[in-house]
């Protein structure tokens, strides 16, 4: 089914494209890409998406399995994540307000990323609780201050009238990258933990099988040797997962370079219907924001 699925992908992507280019109202506009501002600001998303899902999503397992914390207090536990994207978020909004200038923002974010997803590969058992909330918040910071900028440059782009669809597709696109980080996360988490448990004797993997579908619940009632066998081979895994995502982060820092600076727009009126190559030059002083 999986094969199936694999090779009927393409064929489905190129019928919905060819559809696309002859919708009267097509969902996804295929004009958008023509905007490099677009493009890359998609890429950017959707790169940064993976890393973000694809990686975060095993902290709240590990703050299970190693700290012994309940569902509700992984949850809890994520709050410095959070509160460092909710302040990013807000204080670069702010500042992009003011000064009108906008790249420095995913490049300083990506940058950020990248070193707040290698502080989490040197999550160990030992780590003390709240130097991995430090590590939790630079990631946090560095998401803040890539993720809602991306949507403003989208917006700030588009024609008045595809302003909507650049939104959503820019969502979309993060999402999708989501589910694309989620799976090849996954499959790097089980390996690695595969060979790491296959190092251990043969009693140990006896009771723990794959490791992969064990609970926390199910590793508590371990016998204490097995279990702390057990954890330093999940940390061990859980090592490879953060290290890709940091070289995955370093992709939409790269691209966040190539991102255009163009003035952002305070007025939906005949200029905005401009593309981002002619809106400098036409925009008068009234649609540009004064640093």
């Amino acid at each position: 089914m999986s094969v199936l699925l694999g090779l009927g992908s393409p064929a489905l992507l190129w019928v919905f494209l060819w559809c696309e280019t002859r919708a009267t109202e097509p969902i996804l506009p295929l004009s958008l890409f023509r905007s490099s501002v677009f493009s890359v600001a998609s890429g950017i998303g959707f790169t940064v998406g993976m890393a973000m899902f694809g990686a975060i999503v095993f902290l709240p397992v590990f703050l299970q399995l190693v700290y012994g914390a309940s569902p509700t207090s992984s949850g809890l536990r994520m709050l410095p994540l959070m509160a460092g994207l909710l302040a990013a978020a807000i204080l670069s909004g702010r500042a992009i307000s003011r000064i009108g200038r906008y790249k420095a923002f995913p490049i300083a974010g990506t940058a950020v990323l990248v070193v707040g997803m290698f502080l989490l590969s040197l999550l160990r058992v030992g780590t003390a609780p709240w130097l991995a909330s430090v590590y939790m918040l630079v990631v946090g910071v560095g998401i803040g201050l890539v993720m809602q900028v991306v949507v403003l440059v989208v917006q700030n782009d588009a024609k008045p009238h595809q302003i909507g669809v650049a939104t959503s597709t820019a969502t979309f696109f993060r999402s999708v990258g989501g589910s694309f980080g989620v799976a090849i996360f996954g499959t790097i988490f089980a390996t690695r933990l595969g060979d790491q448990l296959a190092k251990l004797p043969h009693s140990v993997t006896a009771r723990l099988g794959s490791g992969v579908h064990l609970s926390p619940a199910q590793a508590k009632q371990l016998p204490p040797a097995v279990h702390a066998d057990f954890l330093h081979a999940f940390s061990h895994a859980l090592h490879g997962v953060f290290l890709f995502g940091m070289l995955l982060a370093v992709v939409p820092f790269v691209l966040s370079w190539f991102l255009k600076e163009v003035p952002l727009r305070t007025t939906l009126g005949p200029a905005a219907e401009l593309s981002s190559e002619e809106a400098p030059a036409a925009a008068t002083p009234d649609e540009r924001l004064i640093a």
